[in-house]
């Protein structure tokens, strides 16, 4: 059992109210502790709610958030002064101290900020796999270099192989006529594109053009491979899979580990907005965060245009840890994009059930509004 859900065992003490915060005197040797008022309000719900989950559904409930950073910091020093006994969160917090404990990013996203080659099953799509069809597909997959400027797939085109960029980069461009195309995003190191046609026999929807010279890896569609994952599977895969690419490219949710990530993708909905759809406007409160998919939107404040993001985006994350937030931007679609909508209440569930994961998610989010704070300066 995981230590959120788990019912902590609490030895006897009692909680006395004391200016702002209170004191903890433990029964049995009569030593007291001052806490801060938000630890104190925490263990006064953690002895009735039973559990860490329980606490942030409480606080919830309540329309308050939880500080898993003040809670993380109260469970700690009730194990190591004895007060926490359950054999599990002793276990738990030695071995973060033992380890240094923090999150960091993932072998694959190492390899593609070092510009490094990176390994075909670590990427999201064959972890989206059972291994053996995974292996199987990789074992009749060819690698090949190609020279810049040159044309991987072609809007249109209905061939069904799917496409990995090991090293260098490509770009997608959006065919508009016979003489014009616009360039969509930038594709780097561990990139994959052709899902659409692979999973689901759909046409391409764009050209896929190298701007460096690039090894590619080429996974071959094999008619089998449609006996063994059913339409509505596929969709699925494609879906997890967009969404994984755009988190592991997100400034906010990249240095999360990849297992956090699927917790993200299952919270969220996945919805499509038109071209020119305002998704919210500057001043309203927020409690969403999106994620960019497919697509481009427009940023403004005051009226006034500032930023364009694209795929991999994420935006209005910083109203997900913060109570009563208003958006400081207006965000418009460009065109007919589609993001992974993320509730506050629904991304606290998924934080109550990973303590650790939940403290450098905040910790990452204070660091950013500090620096954006430096900035305005």
């Amino acid at each position: 059992m995981k230590i959120e859900s788990e019912k902590v065992q609490l030895q006897g003490f009692q909680l006395s109210p004391q200016g702002d915060g209170g004191t903890l005197t433990v029964l049995e040797t009569r030593k007291s502790f001052r806490l801060s008022s938000l630890q104190y309000s925490y263990l006064d719900v953690l002895r009735n709610s039973g559990s860490i989950e329980g606490l942030v559904k409480f606080f919830l409930g309540q329309g308050w958030l939880v500080s898993f950073r003040e809670l993380y910091g109260l469970l700690q020093f009730l194990v190591s002064e004895g007060l926490l006994v359950n054999p599990s969160f002793r276990e738990y917090f030695n071995k973060a101290e033992a380890q240094e404990i923090k999150y960091q990013n993932s072998a694959f996203d190492k390899k593609i900020q070092h510009g490094t080659k990176v390994l075909p099953r670590d990427l999201p799509f064959f972890r989206s796999l059972e291994p053996q069809l995974a292996n199987y597909l990789l074992q009749k997959a060819e690698r090949f270099q190609v020279p810049a400027q040159m044309r991987l797939t072609q809007s249109g085109m209905m061939d069904r192989d799917l496409y990995i960029i090991l090293q260098g980069q490509a770009a997608i461009y959006r065919v508009l006529d016979a003489r014009r195309r616009q360039m969509v995003s930038v594709l780097g190191s561990g990139s994959i594109f052709g899902e659409r046609g692979f999973l689901l026999n759909q046409p391409r929807s764009a050209d896929v053009i190298t701007t460096l010279p690039s090894e590619v890896l080429r996974i071959q569609h094999l008619p089998e491979f449609d006996q063994l994952i059913k339409s509505e599977k596929a969709q699925s895969l494609q879906h997890r899979f967009w969404v994984l690419q755009a988190l592991q490219s997100s400034p906010f949710f990249k240095d999360l580990p990849t297992d956090s990530l699927d917790s993200l993708i299952f919270t969220g909905r996945l919805c499509q907005a038109p071209a020119h759809q305002m998704l919210f406007q500057e001043g309203q409160p927020g409690n969403t965060c999106y994620i960019l998919i497919q697509g481009n939107v427009v940023i403004s404040q005051r009226g006034r245009n500032i930023n364009v993001l694209g795929q991999g985006s994420a935006f209005g994350e910083i109203s997900l840890l913060m109570s009563g937030g208003q958006r400081t931007a207006t965000v418009t679609t460009q065109q007919n994009s589609v993001l992974l909508e993320i509730h506050q209440n629904d991304f606290y569930r998924v934080l109550s059930q990973n303590l650790l994961l939940a403290k450098e998610i905040e910790t990452l989010a204070a660091e950013r509004l500090a620096n954006d704070a430096k900035r305005n300066r």
